[in-house]
């Protein structure tokens, strides 16, 4: 498999953000043949802005309040947008977390891009502690059923240890609606759509406490991740 940092500087092009131009991203193109770097059989989610990660970061650009000055965690950074977006709306200090190393590449190269600091983390954290972190991002995570139960669980860890935490999602089937509280809406086209389909809008939500109701039910989706370009 090709080292992930020179293939990306190579083939994925600094992009800018749709609508965020302030921000850009190495973005895989049609020929950027960036399934080589999917060798270990992990796809190459990271290599595009998902459209609830947009909704966030979008959010957090018209609400920097949100952030400044607070520590942040991009949970399932992929690209990097939400860790990137909260830096630039002025967050004291930020940690990325994703398990997939060329992830991690791909994060590493667009904080330079942006001229951000941002402590890279290579992990699948949703077992462990929540971490001291005042504010959690979660861009896109509530894809997948096993997934989803844990981002929940480990979401509510985080509540009760007194972090803050924002969800950005374009409506999929596995979110938890009965714990978010809408924040605002921005028309995106979802993962993997053609440019000519019709943009839905995708939401930035607070995530709140269960309190003493029964443990969230996940009902599954037909169409929990759009295909790949």
């Amino acid at each position: 498999m090709p080292d992930p940092t020179a293939f990306i500087t190579a083939n994925l092009p600094a992009t800018p953000v749709p609508g965020l131009p302030h921000i850009r991203l190495h973005t895989a193109t049609p020929t950027s043949g960036v399934w080589r770097l999917a060798a270990d059989g992990v796809p190459p989610y990271w290599a595009w802005p998902w459209p609830g990660g947009l909704a966030l970061a979008h959010h957090l650009a018209a609400h920097p309040e949100l952030v400044a000055g607070k520590s942040v965690l991009d949970l399932g950074t992929g690209s990097g947008l939400l860790a990137i977006a909260a830096a630039l709306a002025g967050a004291s200090s930020i940690t990325a977390a994703d398990p997939d190393f060329n992830a991690i590449a791909n994060l590493k190269l667009n904080a330079t891009l942006n001229t951000v600091t941002i402590a890279a983390l290579q992990a699948d954290i949703l077992d462990g502690s929540p971490p001291d972190t005042e504010v959690i991002l979660v861009g896109d995570l509530f894809y997948d059923p096993a997934l989803a139960l844990r981002v929940t669980a480990f979401l509510d860890c985080c509540l009760a240890a007194g972090a803050e935490v924002y969800v950005g999602d374009i409506g999929r089937d596995l979110l938890p609606r009965n714990r978010l509280i809408p924040l605002g809406f921005y028309p995106l086209l979802d993962f993997g759509e053609p440019p000519t389909a019709t943009p839905r809008p995708a939401c930035a939500y607070r995530f709140q406490t269960l309190g003493t109701q029964a443990a969230l039910a996940i009902e599954p989706t037909k169409r929990q991740v759009p295909p790949l370009p």
